[in-house]
């Protein structure tokens, strides 16, 4: 049987409406490349899923018992499925005209591309932060850190202006909302690290750095255009602190270990301690200024500091 060209991996976080939209807009919009896709139910309450199995009767499904992460759920795909090229794709997405079609016949003329990103958007239709530059250590300073508004700049550095613009580029790393990979590429680079980002966050930095370290290029497409509902498909706790934020460091802590070493790996935990009287002060005076809530100031506290507390910790994850 011949391989389809592409293959592409959905997770279904038991939200039908985002996802019946993501496979109408796909199907809808890919004519010129054959594919598959396969959806991966994440041990949901299943709500929808049989409306979308009769509006979608070619779609291949995977059921969990149990709930998984980013990384296993795709990975139950990329490891069985096979087509030339293969896909991560979040399920708040829209599809744009023939976004797949440009993606696998980029690849095409690009043969030592190994990974690619499409051009993201917002609801509104302006830019979304999809292409980056390298992660550093200045990198997680200005992102953890409250700044005044002279500085917020700082805050965009690690963004490739590649994203603003209409050229192919080459790229650091995209993000894992949409990245099509080569099939020789991940039979060389292997599968989304599971215990780097046992929930979510990371892996595709870590994806993309292992592909160019396995001697692929990571572009960013941007005749390919998809909108990304910027994680809808998550909902996080009204209460207590927030536990997406916290993994965030959590796996930044780990890919400083993975790629960059001890010494920079312990230079992120004096950053993640270190800036916690700063954020605390800054917050204390916003809450004084009746800039912020209780509620929310409390919630932002408690975050920064189990962010911090991880940094004291002698090993994570």
């Amino acid at each position: 049987m011949t391989k389809p060209d592409l293959i592409i991996s959905i997770v279904n976080h038991s939200n039908p409406e985002l996802l019946h939209d993501c496979l109408r807009t796909l199907f809808q919009t890919t004519q010129a490349c054959t594919f598959e896709v396969w959806v991966v139910d994440n041990a949901t309450d299943g709500r929808g899923v049989e409306a979308m199995r009769r509006d979608f009767p070619q779609v291949r499904w995977l059921f969990n018992t149990s709930r998984k992460g980013f990384s296993a759920n795709h990975n139950q795909v990329l490891s069985q499925a096979q087509g030339r090229y293969l896909c991560i794709f979040n399920d708040d997405t829209l599809v744009h005209e023939g976004a797949f079609d440009t993606l696998v016949r980029f690849m095409e003329d690009n043969p030592r591309v190994g990974m690619a990103g499409a051009r993201l958007l917002n609801a509104d239709g302006t830019p979304q932060d999809c292409v980056f530059r390298q992660m550093g250590l200045s990198t997680a300073l200005f992102d953890i850190c409250f700044l005044p508004r002279s500085l917020h700049f700082l805050k965009a550095l690690h963004i490739d202006p590649a994203q603003y613009g209409n050229a192919q580029a080459r790229v650091s790393w995209v993000l894992g909302a949409c990245i099509i990979v080569r099939e020789q590429t991940l039979a060389e680079v292997g599968l989304l690290d599971e215990k780097l980002a046992p929930l979510g966050n990371t892996e595709d930095t870590d994806w993309c750095v292992r592909a160019w370290k396995a001697g692929w290029e990571v572009a960013f497409c941007p005749e390919a255009v998809i909108t990304h509902l910027t994680s809808r498909s998550f909902r996080p706790s009204a209460k207590g602190h927030d536990r997406v934020r916290v993994e965030l460091w959590r796996t930044r802590l780990a890919y400083f270990r993975k790629h960059h070493g001890r010494l920079h790996e312990q230079l992120l935990r004096l950053i993640l301690v270190g800036t916690l009287p700063w954020n605390s002060a800054v917050l204390t005076q916003s809450l004084l200024r009746r800039r912020l809530s209780l509620a929310e100031y409390q919630r932002q506290l408690s975050t920064f500091a189990r962010i911090s507390e991880m940094g004291l910790r002698a090993r994570v994850g």
